[in-house]
């Protein structure tokens, strides 16, 4: 552009919202009467709607991507052990989290030597006779047991 100003948001993607912003401005410093502006200020919202839906489409797409690049990647590593952390618990099990930002489920059925109940309450997977507790935070290992790149899904078992 070949204004002396100018205005831009931070990222990229909003460079249609920056297109907006610059008519608007040049149309409003520009033109006398109001005419044209209101007309434009109408379709404004219109504008703006379509440029949020775009831009979550295109957040959709990214994650989406990487999750699946996530999962191929995991692919080469069947087998392998690795250091983790339990980011979530489900009733069905935990999700751990890789240091390589990888998270894949290590279902309850997997989890031998012990019968675990999820406790709602505590955010929480305890052994019936253990006692053993899986909680968000707690450190883990963990073996890849299997990347489905189709599903999306890695899923890990506890070494214990």
């Amino acid at each position: 552009m070949t204004l002396g100003y100018y205005r831009h948001f931070t990222s990229p993607i909003r460079r249609y919202p920056d297109l907006v912003v610059h008519r608007s401005l040049r149309r409003a410093l520009e033109e006398a009467d109001d005419a044209g502006w209101k007309g434009e200020r109408s379709e404004l919202s219109r504008w703006a709607e379509q440029a949020s839906q775009r831009e979550r489409l295109a957040e959709e797409a990214e994650r989406e991507t990487v999750e699946l690049k996530k999962v191929e990647y995991m692919q080469r590593y069947l087998g392998d052990v690795f250091p983790g952390r339990v980011s979530g618990v489900v009733p069905y099990g935990i999700f751990v989290q890789l240091d390589n930002t990888v998270e894949g489920l290590v279902h309850v059925s997997t989890m031998t030597g012990d019968y675990y109940q999820y406790l709602e309450d505590r955010l929480a997977l305890v052994g019936e006779h253990t006692g053993k507790v899986y909680r968000i935070g707690f450190p883990v290992q963990v073996r890849v047991v299997r990347a489905d790149p189709e599903a999306r899904q890695v899923d890990f078992e506890l070494i214990e």
